[in-house]
């Protein structure tokens, strides 16, 4: 799938530098539910290495200045904690205040909303390559689908690794704690050193991870509405008695491969970090190959062509490693894609290989059928095009709407649930 900013799917060289994993809250309980007082993930977003700069208007470095990055909450609770990352990062990255607050999407607090986070009792802390850090728990009483800013200075200028978003930047200097940045720019596209907010839950709240590549990010989706098919699929959930304790989080990077570094960490070297170490978590949907199969028949290509067989031999890797914590795991069929860009023929072939595998539903927990759920009746190769972006590739807001009700009448209705 394409990266969320740029308008044709390629590959980059990215550089493999070690992963450190981030530390997770210890889960435990018979049930595998998240007991009262435990901490959930309300939030994540995983971890990206540097970039350069690739369109205008992108923003890479920071010289002296306070960034925010506005999350929406997908748990409840009465203390947060925040996870800083720099595990991909190359050099280290010092901050001197961060502070969180109740927040509209476009980044201007709730006035009196506002805390100072600290680390270790300290204000200011230093990323290392490769670290990452978990803040204090911070006493402030958040509700599910709050709007959270969390608003980072940077002591040096330095470019650090993280997820690329929409971020406001401010002028230089520390304005963490000012509700409003009348000068502030909002890039379009820029790394958020906030990989993560946990709260502690009030109730049982059991996870599920969504993890795959743009698909699961929500490119396309509609900019700061929460369209994407995991917060979608979340506000289905909490509409439904005996399901709205779900909590939901979108663990999708655009461009992302299964096999193979590109755009993000290769799914297998990261689902470790970027699903199973996710607290509360107790079911994944993965959906995840696309990538893999378009790139590989591209000229040029790093990869060459593929077959299906080593797809499935990851599939399978990650089947295990989730059922070796006791995690349940669903496989997504991978979606239509004649006349994307990257789509050619022989990986067609390899993509209904894959899915007729998928379909078998052997030694997993379940199908989620993707593929069946967006393709045009009249067109059984292609996304129908009321429900995708025009790249024969992406859904739309009403695509992702789709997906989300394929998941929720799956793993939902009928009596059937993720174990919890």
């Amino acid at each position: 799938m394409k990266a969320m900013t740029r308008g044709v799917e390629h590959a980059r060289p990215v550089l493999c530098i070690a992963i450190a994993l981030i530390t997770a809250c210890a889960l435990g309980g018979a049930s595998g539910a998240a007991r009262a007082g435990e901490w959930v993930a309300a939030w994540y977003s995983p971890p990206f290495p540097t970039t350069p700069v690739w369109e205008p208007n992108q923003v890479r470095i920071f010289d002296h200045q306070t960034t925010r990055q506005v999350v929406r909450l997908e748990a409840a609770g009465d203390r947060v904690r925040v996870h800083l990352t720099n595990v991909l990062g190359l050099l280290p990255v010092r901050v001197g205040d961060v502070r969180i607050a109740l927040s509209s999407p476009n980044g201007v607090l709730q006035a009196g909303t506002g805390h100072l986070v600290t680390f270790g009792g300290r204000r200011e802390a230093t990323l290392a390559p490769g670290q990452a850090l978990l803040s204090d728990p911070v006493d402030v009483k958040v509700r599910r689908f709050d709007e959270l800013a969390i608003s980072v200075y940077y002591l040096d200028a330095v470019a650090p690794a993280g997820h690329l978003s929409p971020l406001i930047i401010s002028p230089s200097g520390d304005h963490a704690g000012e509700d409003v940045w009348p000068l502030a720019s909002h890039a379009l596209d820029a790394p958020g050193l906030a990989s993560g907010v946990d709260v502690e839950a009030a109730s049982p709240a059991p996870v599920l991870v969504a993890f795959g590549d743009s698909i699961t990010e929500g490119y396309c989706a509609t900019t700061g509405t929460h369209r994407d098919y995991p917060e979608q699929l979340a506000r289905l959930l909490a509409a439904r008695p005996g399901d709205e304790h779900w909590v939901v989080i979108n663990s999708g990077i655009s461009g992302n491969r299964l096999l193979h570094d590109g755009d993000g960490t290769a799914g297998l070297a990261r689902f470790d970090r970027d699903a199973l170490d996710i607290p509360g978590v107790r079911a994944i949907v993965l959906l995840e190959g696309i990538n893999d199969i378009g790139v590989a028949y591209l000229p040029g290509s790093d990869t060459g062509p593929i077959e299906a067989a080593p797809l499935i031999g990851a599939y399978e890797n990650l089947i295990r490693r989730a059922h070796a914590r006791g995690i349940r795991i669903y496989l997504g069929t991978l979606t239509p894609y004649v006349g994307a860009s990257y789509e050619r023929p022989a990986g067609e072939k390899v993509r209904e290989a894959v899915n007729a595998w998928i379909r078998k539903g052997s030694g997993f927990d379940g199908v989620i059928d993707f593929d069946e759920a967006l393709r045009d009746p009249a067109h059984p190769l292609s996304i129908i095009g009321a429900d995708q972006c025009g790249d024969d590739l992406h859904p739309n807001d009403a695509g992702y709407g789709v997906m989300a009700k394929a998941v929720l009448q799956r793993l939902f209705t009928n009596g059937a649930r993720p174990r919890t």
